[in-house]
């Protein structure tokens, strides 16, 4: 934890090394983790978004890119919430009602990033929204997301690191 990571390493019944680890990058503004699988044994995985009731939220859309999202409306605040799995060479990705899934993968990599149209410029008094609707605030989001997939998750993980032991 002194890097602000959470994760486990442990071997299976099988001997295949597993490797999970999860963090929140403020440098990024995303929610990163990776899993790894180093052995015999493949990861096949799901992945879902579950909005809250009662909070305005649309339906989650599952894509087969392996993205996933859902927006909404409360009040005063627009929202949005995007989901980006990233799966190693020879893997199969495929997206249902249900999440998006993910099998035969040695490594998994997702992106999560929440966002809203609040104005954190505190100097701006009694502007404390912008005026992006859902969509909007959705876009920015996957191009945050995309930013730090280009980034990869290794260079995330250590600007992660640099801010966090700061």
């Amino acid at each position: 934890i002194e890097e602000g990571i959470a994760g486990v390493e442990f071997k299976n019944a099988n001997g295949t090394k597993q490797v999970r680890k999860y963090f929140s990058s403020a440098p990024d503004q995303v929610i990163a983790g990776q899993y790894k699988s180093e052995g015999e044994d493949k990861l096949n995985l799901t992945f879902m978004l579950e909005p809250g009731t009662g909070i305005g939220a649309g339906a989650v859309a599952y894509n087969a890119d392996g993205t996933a999202e859902f927006t909404g409306a409360m009040t005063s605040v627009n929202y949005a919430a995007r989901l980006h799995i990233v799966a190693s060479e020879g893997a199969t990705v495929t997206a249902s009602a249900r999440g998006i899934t993910v099998k035969d993968a040695t490594e998994v990599t997702f992106y999560l990033k929440g966002a809203t149209n609040f104005n954190g410029d505190m100097e701006v008094l009694n502007n404390y929204f912008t005026t992006e609707t859902s969509a909007q605030v959705s876009e920015r989001a996957k191009g945050e997301i995309e930013k730090a997939i280009a980034k990869g998750f290794d260079a995330v993980e250590t600007d992660h690191i640099a801010d966090f032991t700061a």
